[in-house]
């Protein structure tokens, strides 16, 4: 009897010990250890570390995986690291069973993601996680120690089974200078569609403490161009700086971008960050063919006889123009009209803006013929038009006479076979005769724009 009851408790002990390694987890980086070593990285460094998880389950219950940061990653001065520098995703299709998440990169943070989660029947498995570290991104110097914690959860109310392992690099930031676009890029955006699309900016952040004296020189790399060879106008892209606190700017007033290289910025040897600021003179835009343009800004750094250079892609969206605009002191209306008194004269301005690159027409439409309070007319052959063309305007019109007035549709401009924009003035006259009563007269017009 006493031999039995031993034998029941070995038997209990070793089904505690089966149930307690039920579940198991090991992490291990590809270059083996038990920490993830970066090395010595700088501002040109990409790295990317591979690191194997394997869960072990024997229990049959459901499980999934977590990780996190225990705390931010922080350097000997106590500087967090930046949420850009290292991002980590899960290597699709590593596992065998089970749902991987996070397969696209995302910022290593102190908060908790879910990497997997096993299949209902909680098999066994393994995956990859690759950890990258964008020395790009980098805007920090220094020996950065930080520590990922790995928690394995039962789905069964269990308890949770953790594991922690070191991450530490050293970040060496050679010219410690980060341009970035409102978007967070390297790309520069401008939308011609309204005044505040049409802007925008690059902000510059510098941290030169450790290199003394940093100068920033900005240039256009080639001919701002769209996808038909048309090379974006002198003048329509404009820039000034702004915003800088420490070091000195040399282009504090809107000045155009241009071709060649310029000076923009001087540190003082300690960090600072400034404004590169970008506008399309909207007024240059009349006459540039719609389209999207494109080119690249080159900065280059320099620090004694160090040198970097940092490009940034630059994209303009000139939207479609096709308006007209028509301004009047009085429009059409004459009034103490007398049959002896001298001709009466108005004056309508029309503004054409295009750069459709296709012909096109201003037509001209009366709603009725002169007529005073009483519906008394003018003959037609007393109210004539004349259309004034300054000397370099392209185009042409039939009234470059006195020629009377209709009462109907009536080209008035036709533009040149580019349709260049175009600015000109209509003269309308009236004179008077004894077989026109006394009187105020008045007609609408109406102008609109159409392809020829």
């Amino acid at each position: 009897m006493k031999m039995k009851f031993i034998g029941l408790f070995l038997t209990m002990i070793m089904m505690s010990l089966t149930v307690e390694a039920a579940l198991n987890l090991t992490v291990t980086p590809y270059e083996g250890g038990n920490s993830l070593r970066f090395g010595s990285v700088d501002n040109t460094s990409i790295i990317n570390k591979e690191v194997r998880i394997r869960i072990t389950s024997t229990g049959g219950v459901q499980y999934r995986l977590r990780q996190g940061l225990i705390n931010s990653i922080v350097n000997e001065r106590g500087e967090v690291l930046k949420n850009n520098v290292l991002d980590y995703y899960t290597v699709r299709g590593s596992n065998a069973a089970g749902s991987l998440y996070q397969d696209t990169p995302r910022a290593l943070l102190p908060s908790d993601d879910i990497v997997y989660t096993s299949n209902k029947n909680g098999d066994s498995d393994s995956f990859i996680i690759v950890y990258s570290l964008n020395g790009r991104n980098l805007c920090q110097s220094g020996h950065f120690l930080g520590r990922i914690i790995y928690t394995l959860e039962p789905l069964g109310g269990e308890a949770p089974k953790t594991f922690i392992m070191n991450v530490d690099f050293d970040a060496s930031n050679n010219f410690n200078i980060k341009i970035e676009s409102v978007s967070g890029s390297n790309k520069l955006k401008i939308d011609t569609e309204s005044v505040s699309a049409s802007k925008t900016y690059l902000k510059v952040s510098v941290n030169s403490e450790p290199y003394g004296k940093i100068n920033i020189y900005q240039e256009l790399d080639s001919p701002i161009t769209n996808g038909k060879g048309i090379i974006l106008k002198k003048g329509v892209l404009k820039f000034f700086t702004s915003g800088v606190s420490s070091g000195e700017d040399y282009y504090k007033n809107l000045s155009n971008v241009e071709q060649r290289r310029i000076l923009i910025y001087s540190s003082s040897g300690t960090s600072d960050s400034f404004y590169i600021n970008f506008a399309v003179d909207r007024n240059l835009l009349s006459g540039v063919p719609a389209g999207t343009y494109k080119g690249k800004l080159i900065y280059a750094i320099q620090e004694g006889g160090n040198n970097k250079v940092i490009p940034v892609d630059l994209e303009i969206d000139v939207r479609k123009i096709f308006d007209i605009k028509v301004t009047s002191k009085e429009g059409l209306s004459f009034f103490n009209l007398k049959p002896n008194s001298p001709p009466q004269e108005k004056m309508v301005t029309v503004k054409v803006e295009s750069n459709m690159n296709v012909p096109y027409q201003v037509i001209q439409r009366l709603s009725s013929p002169l007529v005073d309070e009483k519906g008394d007319t003018i003959p037609e052959k007393f109210f004539t038009m004349r259309v004034e063309l300054s000397r370099n305007q392209k185009g042409k019109t039939k009234f470059s006479d006195f020629l009377p007035v209709k009462v109907k549709d009536d080209v008035v401009f036709t533009s040149d076979a580019d349709g260049d924009s175009s600015v000109f003035n209509i003269i309308y006259r009236l004179e008077t005769s004894f077989d026109i009563l006394a009187g105020n007269y008045a007609t609408q017009v109406t102008y609109s724009l159409s392809e020829k």
